[in-house]
């Protein structure tokens, strides 16, 4: 709401009650995007706090993580450890080949997310994929090298 724009960034004073019956009357949309282990660790914890009704109210609608990939010695098709946690938890998967399909665009369109998660995702995104979420698209990254960060923090690190 307006009161809770209008209060200076920082600010960490509780929410008018007004604010907090209007979040909760509809939970917002999140889709998470995300593959390894790294990932499945924050959609673990956006998973918990969504349960247990953490800020303000959100689900998470739909997780994207890139296709099963052959590993290991004999080449087995993998499913990634985020694609293995939604699974679990009985949470609609999408695998695109690429962010840019069609049909990948047209079910995330279908969503309505508020907001997209990506963590560690591994796939450029378009910018129709930008526009669709109503709040944008929120980046995590695990590295607290900021001077460094991208795709290979801890190289980058050690290459300076």
């Amino acid at each position: 709401c307006a009161a809770c724009f209008a209060r200076p960034r920082g600010v960490l004073s509780p929410l008018p009650a007004r604010c907090l019956v209007t979040m909760s009357a509809a939970k917002r949309r999140v889709v998470f995007l995300g593959t390894p282990a790294v990932a499945a660790r924050s959609l673990e914890l956006l998973l918990d706090a969504s349960a247990q009704g953490g800020g303000g109210g959100f689900e998470v609608a739909a997780v994207v993580s890139q296709p099963p990939a052959r590993s290991g010695r004999k080449m087995k098709l993998t499913a990634s450890p985020v694609q293995t946690l939604a699974e679990a938890r009985g949470i609609e998967l999408l695998t695109p080949a690429s962010a840019k399909e069609e049909a990948f665009l047209a079910r995330l369109d279908e969503l309505q997310p508020d907001l997209c998660i990506t963590a560690a995702y591994g796939c450029f995104l378009p910018q129709r994929f930008l526009d669709i979420p109503r709040f944008g698209t929120l980046n995590v990254h695990p590295s607290l090298l900021p001077l460094y960060r991208g795709a290979a923090p801890l190289q980058r690190c050690l290459e300076a």
